[in-house]
This record gives structure tokens, C-alpha cells and sequence, in this order.
């Protein structure tokens, strides 16, 4: 593997607002020289029963890419709660960060997210209208899902090499 994704920690506050902007901290550890900007994509997904809800919150190239440590924010803006079906909106979802190279995807980290009111009566006795303003997000850090996938990096014929498995991913912070 050429890039390994060493970091990928949560740096907003946590929990939050459900509007409120997310920021990660992403660090990359280049092993050998990309001679292509790779592709970060993050999804929020808006219902577990079609895909048709989920949004795609960033979607930006990065690079280039220096050998060793690299290291930056990623920021975007929190999903459009309008555009969820109102019965998926205070539930369990997961958002998605994906890392591509030429159109390759390598690797995947999920986390959970509970979103819930932020107040305790209106969960029990939730009212017939969202009311987003009491709506709040709470992204389950500490477990991770992360998935890697062999890809060509162009270093070589039939290079499919892994590294290491990122599943320690959050252990290293």
C-alpha cells in the first residue's frame, strides 16, 4: 500500500448540534510516491431502507501528497435534515468517509451516529414536528468500522499489497 490513513479522529465538538459543521483530523502516512491527488467522500446516510436519502457532505481531491506525514481538516457541513425522511431523522445512521486513488476506493471508515433530541420528555414524547433546533448528534467514536481494500497503485505490476489492517485505527491516538 502506498497511503496509509493513520488518523481519522473527530475534532468538533461531540455530541452536538445537528447542524452544526463537522471537522476530522486526517492523517495520511505516504509511503511511496502518487504521482494523483486522492478523493475524500463523505456520506451521511438518511435511511437504512434505500440509499436514495443519502448525502454526499464532501467530495474534495487532496494533494499533492509529499512522502512521509500529511496531515489536514476536513471540514464540511452537516446533512440537510429536510431532505431525511422525518421517521429516519431521530434514529441510529452512520456516516461514511472514503478514501479513493484514480477512481479506486482503499478505504472506508464508518461511525455510528445517534440522533436524538437533546432533551430527555421530548425523546419519550417526541412531538409531531421536528423541531431541529433541539435535534443533536452524537458520533460514536470510540468504534469505528474500518474497511481496506487492495488496490493498483501503479507501482507495479499486479501491486495489491496490504500494509497493516486499520482496525487500531482510533488506538493510535
Amino acid at each position: 500500500m502506498s497511503v496509509n490513513l493513520s488518523t481519522c479522529h473527530l475534532e468538533s465538538p461531540n455530541p452536538a448540534h445537528f447542524t452544526d459543521l463537522f471537522q476530522w483530523r486526517i492523517r495520511l502516512e505516504v509511503l511511496e510516491e502518487i504521482d494523483s491527488d486522492l478523493e475524500f467522500k463523505v456520506v451521511w446516510v438518511g435511511s437504512s431502507s434505500s440509499n436514495e436519502y443519502d448525502q454526499i457532505l464532501e467530495d474534495c481531491e487532496v494533494g499533492p501528497l509529499v512522502l512521509g506525514a500529511n496531515e489536514f481538516i476536513l471540514e464540511h457541513d452537516a446533512p440537510n435534515w429536510k431532505l431525511i425522511p422525518p421517521e429516519d431523522l431521530l434514529s441510529v445512521t452512520l456516516v461514511l468517509i472514503m478514501v479513493h486513488y484514480k477512481g479506486q476506493e482503499f478505504c472506508r471508515v464508518a461511525h455510528y451516529v445517534n440522533v436524538a433530541y437533546n432533551q430527555e420528555d421530548l425523546n419519550s414524547d417526541p412531538p409531531e414536528k421536528i423541531h431541529i433546533s433541539k435535534v443533536a448528534r452524537n458520533v460514536l467514536i470510540s468504534k469505528p468500522c474500518v474497511v481496506t481494500k487492495p488496490i493498483d497503485w501503479g507501482t507495479g505490476e499486479g501491486d495489491f499489497s496490504m500494509e497493516k489492517p486499520l482496525e487500531t485505527l482510533e488506538d493510535k491516538e
